[in-house]
């Protein structure tokens, strides 16, 4: 008797045990894999597979901004999901890793998910899992039936690319699949170089466009910050410090009005120097509004009737006609209303307004003191 009493009081401790273990252990996100700390590296989570169409659908018709037939070409690109059916992707690939997607446009994801981009230091320590200073996450063998690269060929379309559905080969030592070939992947990091125009977002991995080389973990590449591929897609990590960068919606709208303050000014100069006459310049602008924001022209009035509703006494008196002062000043405004435009896409063009109103109130002194754009 006091042997079967021995016994069921050992089990019953035993399951408090492991009980106790499960209740302390981490609980992983489903989809992600937990990567440990190392290499100056705060543990984080990141996604086993790189983020698929059907995924990203899902994040297309609950923010009807990021639809094809809606979302701005000057943010995700003239590509932008250019092998979908307006907002279907191809058949048979629900599960092949969406493509054509700008930097911008992966960001929204991440950040409708509660996720970040990767660093590239997160991404390379990620792919490498347990081996070091190997050239590919399984080591150093040739990648003949552990990728997915060197597709190429003159009949491969870039519109619905000779992708493969994530995970189809073995995964490295962390759990991840396809860090090598497949597609390339968006990083967080922005290019910090003079002698490049534009911005640039670093991607690694290499894709089904790739030679052996490319797809070594080591090897780099960037892109414009607008513009998508068909062999360059994404997926997120899940930062355990719970840090993130800056929101997508205020990124997009201080590129945006940077973009527009470059374009005007090449207008305003094209004309001083009689290169476009000046009769066309009006015309010139209001593609420049439209191509980056959506919006007619005309709309700027709204913008300015807020300001004057809302500015300190003497707004009135500001001299609109003077262009670069009025172009100046627009092009604040358009920062503001297109960080709330994108950060609040469902509501409203009424709501949009009254939001903004708060934002010009909260910023009265940037607006109207700051020089230049």
């Amino acid at each position: 008797m006091r042997t079967l009493t021995s016994i069921l009081y050992g089990l019953i401790l035993c399951a408090l045990f492991i009980f106790a273990i499960k209740l302390s252990a981490p609980e992983v996100p489903e989809g992600m894999v937990l990567i440990p700390a190392g290499d100056s590296i705060d543990a984080f989570y990141m996604d086993a597979y790189e983020v698929t169409n059907a995924e990203y659908r899902k994040f297309i018709e609950e923010n009807p901004e990021w639809r094809k037939d809606k979302a701005l070409t000057s943010v995700v690109g003239d590509g932008y999901l250019s092998g979908w059916n307006g907002n279907m992707y191809p058949k048979g690939k629900a599960n092949h890793p969406v493509v054509n997607i700008s930097w911008f446009a992966a960001k929204a994801y991440a950040e409708w998910m509660g996720k970040e981009l990767p660093t590239e230091a997160q991404w390379e320590r990620s792919a490498r899992g347990t081996l070091e200073g190997k050239k590919y996450p399984w080591g150093d063998a040739k990648p003949r039936r552990r990728a997915n690269y060197n597709r190429y060929t003159r009949s491969a379309s870039f519109r619905n690319p000779p992708t493969k559905e994530v995970g189809s080969y073995a995964p490295n030592k962390y759990g991840l699949y396809d860090m090598a070939g497949n597609v390339e992947e968006w990083c967080l990091e922005q290019l910090d170089v003079d002698d490049i125009h534009g911005r640039y977002h670093r991607a690694r991995g290499g894709s089904w466009f790739s030679g052996a080389k490319v797809i070594q973990i080591a090897k780099r590449s960037q892109h414009p910050v607008n513009d998508g591929m068909g062999t360059l897609g994404f997926r997120c990590v899940l930062p355990k410090t719970e840090t993130m960068s800056i929101e997508v919606a205020t990124d997009i709208a201080a590129w945006l009005s940077d973009e527009m303050c470059e374009q005007f000014d090449s207008a305003f100069y094209s004309v001083s120097m009689g290169y476009t006459a000046h009769v066309n310049l009006n015309a010139k602008l209001a593609d420049i509004v439209m191509y980056n924001t959506g919006y007619p022209r005309t709309f700027e009035k709204e913008l300015i009737r807020v300001l004057r509703e809302v500015g300190p006494e003497g707004i009135e008196d500001l001299p609109y006609e003077e262009p670069t002062i009025y172009y100046d000043l627009t092009l604040r405004l358009w920062r503001l209303y297109l960080e709330v435009h994108f950060k609040h896409s469902t509501e409203n063009i009424y709501e949009k307004l009254r939001l903004f109103k708060a934002r010009v109130t909260e910023n009265i002194d940037d607006v109207v003191l700051s020089d230049g754009c």
